[in-house]
């Protein structure tokens, strides 16, 4: 009778084995090499914060190769960033994304270093929930936090269910201090955006806000020149105490409104000015790559 445990170690040997031609180490410049995924012959998907604007970067591929790359796009607020290599892999095989995992069960970690090759993490699914909104101000679908201990290389690297499906990218920048995975059907998104506009586009009021009790709302304390929020007369002093016909109590009832499917849109406001309520209309722009307000 064969034993359960060499079963299960096989089995996983084999996970990590089936996946290792997809995974590569990005120079992160000041910080060493994080991982990254191939997604098909010219293009990797990385984590953001070791990835600069411009120049070439260099991949490790799976072959031992170091091969030249270069920024397509990124996000911080999803901690993701896309290269395209100088000149295609043919060995790369294409990634299948696929979501869907149980808490408490068993998932790999898969990344790679130049010194060390391949590298696999055996922990389990910690916590899982819906819908959350990263310290960096980007919406993930789902908060998928992993009993993997946090390590610089493991950035970037892939989450894997114990059948071989990709759970999602490793991030190690989102909540502090935890290995939280980037779910597969964000990166897609992601993906297909930056193939698409360049840039994921997030939302932009051109405002400083705070969150005042009384009236219970954000207290506008500046107004960027030529914004949006210059265009709809919105003055410092103003209370913003709706928005969109929903209640603006804190920061999070306006980053609502800066998610990708909102730009170009004309939303209410409702603020009170000196003591009167008054109903305004703005329209939400599109944030400027380098741009870090709301």
């Amino acid at each position: 009778m064969q034993n359960p445990l060499i079963e299960l170690s096989q089995s996983l040997a084999a996970t990590v084995a089936g996946i290792e031609q997809s995974i590569v180490a990005v120079s992160a410049r000041k910080s060493g090499f994080q991982s990254g995924i191939i997604i098909d012959s010219t293009r990797i998907l990385t984590v953001d914060p070791g990835v600069e604007l411009d120049g070439d970067l260099q991949v490790v591929l799976p072959s031992g190769e170091v091969a030249a790359a270069s920024l397509l796009g990124r996000d911080p607020g999803w901690d993701l960033a896309l290269l395209e290599l100088r000149e295609p892999f043919e060995g790369a095989i294409p990634l299948t994304l696929a979501g869907g995992a149980t808490h408490g069960e068993l998932i790999v970690g898969v990344s790679r270093s130049p010194e060390t090759g391949l590298n696999a993490s055996l922990g389990m699914l910690g916590a899982l929930s819906g819908a959350w909104r990263t310290w960096k101000g980007g919406k993930l679908d789902h908060f998928i936090k992993l009993d993997i201990p946090a390590q610089a290389a493991l950035a970037g690297g892939l989450a894997l269910r114990a059948d071989g499906t990709v759970l999602g990218m490793i991030s190690l920048g989102l909540a502090r201090g935890a290995s939280v995975v980037v779910p597969s059907s964000n990166l897609h998104r992601f993906v297909e955006t930056i193939a698409a506009h360049g840039e994921l586009g997030r939302g932009y009021l051109g405002v400083g806000l705070q969150p005042v009790p009384q009236p219970a709302g954000m207290i506008v304390l500046s107004v960027e020149s030529g914004s949006p929020s210059e265009s709809a007369h919105l003055m410092v002093g103003d209370v913003i105490v709706a928005i969109g016909g929903q209640r603006a109590d804190d920061f999070s009832a306006i980053q609502e409104f800066l998610e990708p499917p909102h730009i170009g849109e004309h939303i209410p406001l409702q603020i009170i000015r000196a003591g009167q309520r008054l109903d305004l209309e703005i329209e939400i722009g599109r944030r400027p790559s380098a741009r870090r307000v709301a």
